[in-house]
């Protein structure tokens, strides 16, 4: 059966050979070198500090004295705020894709989990497109909300913005 680009059918049966003619992609709209170079700025400049958070990592655990490993991070609301203010809602994109793996025995805790992994490619219009990849134990709440902004803040950190956490 022949169908149109929008998904409709004519009804009637036809034998295709090869593949379907490709359609031209309309052209991104390229920038001077210079005004990239601006942009590139501009997503490297740090976060305002009242956006910066602490997570404590790594802590040892049944020894004296207690210690850990202190790790600055931004929401993930940061990062969409700051290419939101650089480029408009319109300039960028992201795409998700969502994946699991096969249970099996995690070392810690011999528990039997999954995990979930996510995939992110963000594209800024103009400048390029970057994925990258998130990942947390499926057996936690909010395990595709965490993959999510970790794919997410980490593809953001490929053009530079959020790099210096």
């Amino acid at each position: 059966m022949f169908v149109e680009q929008n998904g409709h059918s004519h009804g009637t049966e036809t034998t295709v050979s090869g593949s379907p003619p490709s359609l031209p992609m309309p052209a991104a709209p390229q920038h001077p070198a210079e005004r990239v170079k601006e942009m590139g700025a501009a997503l490297e400049v740090p976060f305002d500090r009242s956006q910066i958070e602490w997570r404590v990592m790594n802590t040892t655990r049944n020894r004296q004295p207690v210690r850990g490993q202190v790790v600055p991070y931004a929401d993930q609301r940061a990062y969409t705020d700051r290419l939101n203010a650089l480029f408009t809602p319109a300039g960028w994109t992201r795409r998700y894709t969502i994946h699991t793996c096969a249970n099996f025995e995690r070392s810690r805790d011999q528990k039997i989990v999954a995990k979930v992994l996510v995939t992110c490619e963000l594209t800024i219009f103009g400048l390029g497109s970057h994925s990258a990849t998130g990942e947390e134990w499926a057996d936690d709440d909010n395990a595709g909300t965490s993959a999510e902004a970790q794919a997410f803040k980490r593809a953001c950190c490929c053009f530079g913005l959020g790099r210096y956490l």
